[in-house]
């Protein structure tokens, strides 16, 4: 698949749909992935709050993308992803080995599990094919973390008031600037790729969605957990059944 620059003499050939900012295109085409995506990812992180070991098997998962894409960028034959690669900050890769040395220490396994080796060999598939197909997951795991992302380190920050072990999540640039750059280098790429190419991009910012849900889909959670959960909220439905009682008793005696 060969990437093809078009040239355009004046906006008026624009169509409707060429006006649209690309990142904005991939975000509506990636709308329900996400939605479901973000849904998992919440769910999963959330309990590892309250248990580190689900926590630190997520970071582990994504230490594995973010750690690809980073060697990706750096290599001199990818010459359309050195751009994100410029983007102060931008890298993860040492800060995911952070966060996991502080809770399994510096001997930690880097095995791949079945969905680790799945999203491996689909990205290094992707690179030998094209590299510009390395683009949506570079745009959307980095927009993840950069936004989800920060909501997560400041819960696992309340759970664990040290907040060791969210060095993954930390940036020490602005946010906001990143989250702008990397949105910017994304539409110029896509300015100059060809039609086919575009909707090439736009059908793998999906497989991101995908694959992520595989890797959180595979985080066990402890029965033990699940357990205190259960109990938690049927504690809560006991709660509000006697509550609800008892206001009704009380408006029978005033009225």
């Amino acid at each position: 698949m060969s990437t093809k620059v078009e040239n355009h003499d004046s906006k008026n050939e624009l169509s409707p749909i060429e006006e649209i900012k690309f990142t904005e295109r991939m975000r509506k085409a990636t709308r329900k992935e996400h939605r479901i995506s973000d849904s998992l990812i919440n769910a999963k992180m959330t309990i590892g709050m309250t248990d580190s070991k689900v926590w630190v098997e997520g970071l582990r998962r994504f230490y594995v993308v973010f750690q690809y894409l980073e060697i990706a960028m750096k290599k001199e034959e990818n010459n359309n992803l050195h751009k994100f690669a410029q983007i102060n900050g931008l890298f993860r890769t040492q800060n995911f080995e952070s966060s996991l040395r502080h809770y399994l220490g510096d001997k930690w396994s880097s095995e791949l599990t079945k969905a680790m080796a799945e999203y491996s060999n689909y990205l290094i598939n992707l690179e030998k094919e094209n590299h510009v197909l390395l683009t949506p997951f570079i745009y959307h795991m980095y927009m993840g973390i950069l936004s989800g992302g920060q909501i997560l380190m400041a819960k696992q920050r309340m759970a664990f008031s040290d907040g060791k072990g969210s060095e993954a999540f930390y940036f020490d640039v602005n946010v906001r600037e990143a989250k702008n750059q990397l949105r910017n280098e994304m539409n110029e790429l896509a300015e100059k790729l060809d039609d086919e190419t575009k909707l090439r991009l736009l059908k793998e910012s999906k497989m991101v969605y995908l694959l992520n849900n595989k890797l959180v889909k595979e985080v066990k959670v402890p029965t033990e957990v699940l357990l205190i959960k259960l109990i938690f909220i049927v504690g809560i439905f006991i709660f509000v059944i006697i509550l609800w009682k008892v206001s009704k008793k009380f408006l029978m005696v005033l009225f």
